[in-house]
């Protein structure tokens, strides 16, 4: 989507799955040091984590981080920054399946 001065957007996509007993200790890490660390580099609009209701046919709670981009080197940058990185690493290990990204360009 175009902001008020007309440039593009991007969305990026990370998908995974993590064990039902996990959710709470997931939601908490987000909420407590993704989030924030996502909202401090400089380009990030935002980030929601997004988790299924229901459990997968593997017994796994499917989720998702979805952020919000100004430009894709703003989403290059801020993902290869120390404090993205830092805020991360508890996240992974929570992690049952290899993660899936993808980057998308807002349209409308």
């Amino acid at each position: 989507m175009a902001d008020s001065t007309g440039s593009t957007q991007y969305l990026r996509l990370f998908l995974s799955s993590v064990d039902p007993g996990d959710v709470d200790e997931l939601r908490k890490l987000f909420l407590d040091d993704v989030r924030s660390a996502f909202e401090s580099v400089p380009g990030c609009l935002g980030i929601e984590l997004l988790m299924s209701a229901t459990m997968n046919a593997g017994g796994l709670i499917e989720g998702a981080a979805l952020s919000r981009w100004e430009t894709l080197a703003a989403m290059n940058e801020g993902m290869a920054s120390r404090t993205v990185a830092e805020a991360q690493v508890r996240i992974f290990e929570l992690l049952r399946q290899e993660p899936v990204v993808r980057v998308y360009e807002v349209v409308a």
